[in-house]
């Protein structure tokens, strides 16, 4: 797939580019730097934001599953961070708090 810059008209490269603080595909123009971002990685970073304002944090409720307590990860954070199944986290246990990581 090739796209051409809407100011100069030359070829754009495809590259990688920080928005928002995350890494996301998007077009350079060699050019004059215009930039483009792929419409399917920014969606879910846009959505963040606008959460984001509402609400400082997302909320899960804790299920059980057997013995063992779940939460299910929202939608928007599987698809801001790409979490699959599978994924591993690290908690890290504090006196009033856990901090979850991805590994």
């Amino acid at each position: 797939m090739k796209m051409y810059c809407w100011k100069c008209e030359k070829d754009m490269k495809k590259v990688k580019d920080d928005f928002h603080g995350f890494v996301v595909d998007a077009w350079k123009c060699p050019k004059c730097d215009e930039i483009i971002y792929d419409e399917k990685s920014i969606q879910p970073i846009l959505q963040y934001n606008k959460l984001k304002g509402v609400k400082k944090a997302l909320t899960v409720t804790v299920g059980a599953l057997g013995k063992s307590k779940i939460f299910r990860i929202p939608k928007i954070a599987e698809q801001l961070y790409g979490i699959n199944k599978g994924e591993k986290f690290q908690f890290e246990l504090e006196s009033d708090r856990i901090t979850i990581k991805m590994r």
